[in-house]
């Protein structure tokens, strides 16, 4: 008996590295084709959530992720996100036991297995898993909605994560998939027009669920430029950030160049939350490579990689665009249409550290105390913000050692802090992260991992400074050669401007050789 369960335990650890045997396609088959009408019968439509409403954004700070089993993704995968976060797998009573034993054979954390029972019928945790948002009563809800498959048992997964995890649960009737949607976090929301076609409503009937239900009050809509048979928008484009938009390229003979570099000039014309452009980022995708289907993790990108000689390029594309998250990559049984990200879906922290803040742009000049940074905070586990945990962490581009500045309280009532980056005389890079804590013991950075990044514009306080006048006197003496000293021995700081006019000899060192010239002017004088 022992050896027949380990033949079979061998079985389906095979099929668990990657697509399972006899499993539905993620597009409609023959038979479902004919079944189509089913899609509008699954439908439990309930009141809207209490307003105001935000739609929760993959790149905020996810607790777990909602896999299947039989698995569409690799044992790997699966150990590499059970390190992090909580791996919810949605499983049959009869499977659970073989789906145990593959991940304890498969090197998966296993105290960060959840498994939530239930039939399946597919391993689109995307398309059909749970849509979030926190609604107005600070709750982190679900929000259904109708999966676009005749698929009854996947289609009853979100209820299933509701009655699991114990959180609200709301449903629009809206026919839609998570592969075709994304958002930024901040009320805007893209598809592909898949959503008009599929739904039986107007266009403005559409928007408005999207309005009631998730809070969308932007929602873009295009043409699917890819042109294939699943009309997903994560086969051709991602929001990384809530300033950062990720769109696929291909070279000019392309048979889909036109629509793709269209789409691109149209989201690079949209407008974020704050009222600026997107930032475009292009990833190389001549061969119809799914690096755009990538889920991001927290500090991580799993990345999907087919083998290419573009692989190494994509991976750049992602380190360029996301610096300081870990960009992993991962080989499967990907398709163009069909990938990473439409296997896996993120489980928000229901009670989750919000750090939003516009990131500083280019060019930006400083006020009269530095280059502001302003944040708004909240902490869904109404502990309260740690005061003294909000900081600024800011270099200059190529240092290793951060300096640190505070953010103080502005505004009560809406949680909003302020706090400066000192002004500098030269113009360069700045890096900086933002750091909160609440008293649940959570402490959260914005962004989540790696760092802001802006090229600042230097202060023109200290023109009126001159050489070697360190205390601003208008007079050179013994009061600048012993600041200037006591900088030189002790590092202490003596300011923007004084530091401005001690480089005596313009070598961008401040030395005893400036000190000694510095005297002499002095003797001199």
């Amino acid at each position: 008996m022992r050896t027949i369960f380990q033949i079979l335990l061998l079985v389906n650890i095979t099929q668990a590295i990657d697509s399972p045997i006899n499993e539905l396609p993620i597009g409609l088959t023959e038979e479902e084709k004919a079944r189509v009408h089913e899609i509008y019968e699954q439908g439990r439509e309930t009141d809207p959530p209490p307003e105001p409403i935000r739609n929760i954004a993959e790149y905020e700070r996810m607790e777990g992720v909602l896999i299947r089993y039989p698995f569409g993704i690799s044992l790997p995968l699966i150990a590499e996100m059970s390190e992090d976060v909580t791996i919810y797998c949605l499983v049959s009573s009869s499977q659970q036991s073989i789906a145990n034993a593959t991940m304890e054979n498969g090197n998966v954390t296993m105290e960060n297995v959840q498994y939530v029972l239930g039939q399946t019928d597919s391993y689109w945790t995307r398309d059909y898993g749970p849509w979030w948002v926190v609604d107005g009563n600070r709750n982190v809800s679900i929000v259904d909605h109708t999966y676009n498959r005749p698929r009854p048992n996947d289609n009853q997964a979100p209820e299933k994560m509701s009655n699991y995890l114990d959180v609200h649960y709301f449903a629009s009737d809206i026919v839609h998939a998570g592969g075709n949607y994304m958002t930024d976090g901040n009320g805007i929301s893209a598809s592909s027009s898949l959503v008009y076609d599929e739904n039986n409503m107007s266009s403005l009937q559409v928007d408005q669920l999207m309005t009631n239900y998730y809070g969308i009050q932007t929602y873009h809509v295009v043409e699917d430029p890819n042109n294939t048979y699943i009309d997903h928008i994560d086969c051709w484009g991602k929001y990384l950030s809530p300033t950062k938009v990720l769109i696929r390229e291909v070279p000019e003979n392309h048979p889909q160049y036109d629509l793709i570099q269209s789409t691109a000039s149209y989201f690079a014309n949209t407008l974020n939350k704050w009222g600026e452009p997107w930032i475009v980022y292009r990833i190389w995708t001549p061969n119809n490579q799914p690096y755009t289907n990538s889920l991001i993790l927290n500090d991580k990108i799993l990345v999907p990689i087919t083998g290419s000689n573009w692989d190494e390029e994509a991976l750049n594309t992602y380190e360029e665009a996301m610096p300081g998250y870990e960009i992993i990559p991962f080989t499967g049984t990907w398709e163009s249409t069909d990938a990473l990200h439409c296997r896996t879906k993120g489980i928000p922290d229901l009670e989750m550290l919000q750090v939003f803040h516009n990131p500083l742009n280019n060019e930006t000049e400083p006020d009269s105390l530095g280059y502001e940074i302003t944040v708004q905070v909240d902490d869904l586990s109404s502990t309260g913000i740690v005061a003294d945990s909000m900081k600024i962490f800011w270099r200059i581009l190529d240092n290793i050692n951060w300096n640190e500045t505070s953010l103080l309280l502005i505004n009560q009532e809406l949680n909003i802090w302020s706090g400066h980056i000192p002004s500098l005389t030269n113009e360069t890079t700045i890096q900086y992260f933002i750091q909160s804590a609440d008293f649940s013991g959570r402490v959260e950075n914005n962004p989540l991992a790696g760092w802001h990044e802006f090229f600042a514009l230097p202060t023109n306080v200290c023109l009126a400074w001159a050489l070697g006048d360190i205390d601003n006197s208008t007079e050179l003496d013994i009061f600048d050669i012993l600041i200037l000293a006591d900088y030189i021995s002790s590092g202490n700081s003596i300011g923007i401007c004084p530091l401005s006019v001690s480089d005596i000899n313009n070598d961008e060192n401040i030395s005893i050789v400036d000190l000694i010239l510095l005297i002499n002017i002095v003797i001199n004088s």
